[in-house]
C-alpha cells in the first residue's frame, strides 16, 4: 500500500510488473545474441597478444632458418681463389635502360669511331637464340675490334653465355693464354689464341644481365679498346 506520502513501495511496483527477467547467459552481449557468436567473442586476443605472439614466430622461424642454413651447409666447403676482374670492369655502369640496346654503343671509344653496329637474332655458338648487338671500331690505324652486346635478362644467363664462349674457344681454337672468373655475380673469360681469326685475343664479361665480349685479331687494339669501354 502506498506510504503517507502517496509513493508506492518496490514491493507494489515489483508485484505489478510480474517476475524479474531471466539471467543473462553472458555477461559480454545483450540477451538475445547467439551463445557460439559471444563464446567467440570472448576469445578473440588483444593487439598486445597479437604482437607477442607474431614476434615468437618471428624468432622461432630465424632460428629455423639458421640452423637448416648450418646443417645444409657442406662442411667442407671452400670458395675458390678467384682473380681479380681486370680493368676495373665490375665497378662500370650498365647500359641505359632507356634506350635500345644498340643505342648505347658509344659513337667513339678513346682513338676507336663506331663504323658498322648491327642487331640480329643468333642461331650459332655460343650466343644460340639471343638478341645480339654488334658494333665494329676502328682507330687511326685502321685496327678493327668487334664489340658484342647482350641483354640477358639475369647475370645467371650472362654467365652461360660466358660458359658456352669458353667451350667454343676450347674445342675450336687453341689459346696459348687463358684466364677465368666463374663464379656467382662477377664473370669474365680473357684469353689469346692467335690462330682464331677476329677472336683471337678477347675479353667477355657480364655486367649484372648484359653479356659483353671485346675481340680482336691485334692484342694491342682489342686492349686499348676493353680498358676504356664504358660498360
Amino acid at each position: 500500500m502506498p506510504d503517507p506520502n502517496q509513493r508506492r513501495k518496490d514491493s507494489d511496483i515489483q508485484a505489478a510488473e510480474g517476475p524479474p527477467d531471466p539471467e543473462l547467459e553472458s555477461l559480454i552481449a545483450p540477451q538475445g545474441y547467439d551463445p557460439d557468436l559471444v563464446d567467440e567473442v570472448a576469445m578473440l586476443e588483444t593487439p598486445a597478444q597479437q604482437r607477442r605472439k607474431a614476434i615468437k614466430f618471428l624468432i622461432y622461424g630465424l632460428l629455423a632458418l639458421g640452423l637448416g642454413f648450418w646443417f645444409c651447409t657442406p662442411a667442407n666447403l671452400v670458395v675458390p681463389e678467384l682473380p681479380p676482374m681486370p680493368y676495373n670492369i665490375s665497378s662500370r655502369p650498365t647500359p641505359p635502360t632507356n634506350k635500345f640496346l644498340e643505342d648505347t654503343l658509344p659513337q667513339t671509344v678513346g682513338d676507336f669511331k663506331l663504323v658498322e653496329r648491327t642487331k640480329q637474332k643468333v642461331y650459332t655458338e655460343p650466343y644460340i637464340g639471343a638478341v645480339v648487338v654488334r658494333g665494329t671500331y676502328i682507330n687511326s690505324q685502321a685496327q678493327p675490334v668487334i664489340v658484342v652486346m647482350i641483354q640477358a635478362e639475369s647475370y645467371i644467363n650472362a654467365r652461360r653465355y660466358l660458359e658456352n664462349y669458353k667451350l667454343l674457344l676450347q674445342e675450336q681454337a687453341n689459346p696459348i693464354e687463358w684466364q677465368e672468373r666463374l663464379y656467382i655475380e662477377e664473370n669474365f673469360i680473357r684469353w689469346a689464341a692467335p690462330d682464331f681469326a677476329d677472336r683471337a685475343y678477347g675479353l667477355a664479361w657480364n655486367n649484372d644481365r648484359y653479356f659483353i665480349a671485346v675481340t680482336s685479331p691485334i692484342s694491342a687494339a682489342q686492349t686499348s679498346l676493353a680498358q676504356n669501354f664504358p660498360y
